[in-house]
């Protein structure tokens, strides 16, 4: 009875580890993937090819047709309403609604739209905040002297936006790593 018992441990955790290696392998090639489009986005946008990268990973775990339940579609989790002002106001081309789930035009508007908020935050952590929860979310939040100090957020007060900024910063670091490695930066 004690052999059949460790025999089953045993199959079952081979299973697991099989299913496991399965996963990462998928995933693995789902990163080779986007990564041709994601430099091009870094090069075309000054973004760090790691940060889109992390962004990417926390999103949508690099599925291209990820669809999220507030609607953001994608490899970066675009809101619809964010690709339209992307697409009218910031790069004034002639996509349609449809090429939102483009993995070339995804990746590229959701860089584009990193810059965008780089620009106007100045450091990560607004940025991925204001990606996450939105512009006008981190604007009150830094207008705020109990979440803001220096025009920096020393608290969060969206408990899913805190893990998602911490997330993708520690996302980032991972891929910095990875790619200093490697000699890319």
């Amino acid at each position: 009875m004690r052999r059949s018992w460790l025999v089953l441990v045993s199959l079952f955790l081979c299973l697991l580890f099989l299913a496991i290696a399965v996963r990462l392998n998928g995933r693995i090639q789902r990163e080779r993937a986007v990564l041709p489009i994601a430099a091009a986005a870094a090069e075309e946008f000054d973004v760090p090819l790691a940060m889109i990268l992390a962004v990417i990973s926390v999103e949508s775990d690099f599925y291209p047709n990820a669809v999220s339940s507030a609607g953001a579609r994608g490899l970066m989790q675009l809101m619809p309403e964010t690709f339209t002002f992307l697409r009218d106001e910031r790069l004034k081309e002639k996509h349609t609604d449809e090429e939102i789930d483009d993995p070339c035009v995804n990746i590229r508007y959701g860089t584009c739209y990193l810059a965008y908020l780089k620009a106007r935050f100045n450091t990560w952590p607004e940025t991925l905040a204001a990606y996450n929860a939105g512009e006008g979310r981190v604007e009150e939040w830094l207008a705020d002297p109990e979440l803001a100090e220096n025009g920096q957020l020393i608290r969060i007060p969206f408990p899913e936006t805190a893990a998602y900024t911490k997330n993708v910063q520690e996302s980032f670091t991972n891929y910095q790593k990875r790619f200093s490695v490697q000699g890319e930066r």
